[in-house]
């Protein structure tokens, strides 16, 4: 595939960023792809699409990640980002990627055309209420703790299923910052300065607790794939189980401290 040849797992790995341009590129090239092939799904076969490409290059990034967690010394005491640190950074310019593509294109296309890529997205924010509900703690943590389940089972059964449900939520968040483009179009701004001071808007005000999420669900789908990969690969079961373990709880513990500072910290900044 012409895609895949672009970026290789190394070349990501020895320099997360490019994982930005590299998700940017994809994912424009699979919403276009998904609104002149299959206009009446366009807003679900893109993120297909956006997942078939990126997965050869982040399963790669995930094997040898998997590979240098089996052979770690274990007389040597690593902190959880020095081990895992850079797949972290991978999936967060993934993610980043794909909401500065989707925000962009919801805006630059005619009204029309957003209708049709992002039907779904766009229905999805107005369910949320463009993230202004007043939704309980018990029913975002529930809420968040399913997503990061799914992010984990998914990524098991499918290698690195994580990335679609990435995908879908930075979609979701993409779209949230456009409408908040619009508006700044409204009022006479032009569309790139709309988009620069959208992301900006957008991104600062749910950062304190939507990193955390993300983080969350990334992690969890790091120990699926890990847990995955190293059982058919027939690698050292027990540890790889143990270390996938320990990121699913880590994962947890995430996602309550971020249900924390969605309900009772981001409302009153």
């Amino acid at each position: 595939m012409v895609l895949e040849s672009i970026l290789t797992s190394r070349q990501i790995e020895k320099n997360p960023i490019e994982m930005l341009i590299y998700s940017i590129i994809v994912t424009s090239v699979a919403i276009w792809t998904a609104y002149i092939i299959f206009p009446t799904s366009a807003s679900v076969v893109f993120l297909f699409l956006t997942t078939i490409a990126l997965l050869p290059v982040i399963y790669s990034a995930i094997k040898d990640d998997e590979r240098n967690e089996e052979n770690e010394d274990r007389t040597v005491s690593l902190g959880f980002f020095e081990r895992h640190g850079t797949i972290l950074e991978i999936y967060a310019y993934f993610f980043l990627g794909v909401i500065i593509t989707t925000s962009f294109w919801y805006i630059f296309a005619s009204a029309t055309q957003s209708q049709v890529m992002f039907a779904l997205e766009i229905e999805t924010i107005k369910a949320l209420g463009a993230f202004n509900s007043t939704y309980s703690f018990s029913s975002i943590l529930t809420n968040n703790l399913k997503v990061m389940l799914l992010s984990f089972f998914v990524s098991f059964i499918f290698g690195t299923g994580a990335i679609f449900i990435l995908s879908w939520n930075a979609a979701v968040v993409g779209i949230f910052i456009g409408n908040i483009g619009k508006d700044l179009i409204i009022a006479n701004n032009p569309k790139i300065i709309a988009l620069i001071l959208a992301l900006f808007h957008g991104l600062s005000s749910i950062a304190l607790h939507g990193i955390p999420e993300i983080a969350a669900y990334s992690i969890a789908g790091i120990a699926g794939a890990i847990l995955s990969i190293g059982i058919t690969k027939g690698h050292k079961t027990d540890i790889i189980i143990n270390d996938s373990l320990r990121l699913f709880m880590i994962a947890t513990v995430i996602i309550l401290g971020a249900a924390f500072l969605e309900v009772f910290i981001t409302p009153i900044l």
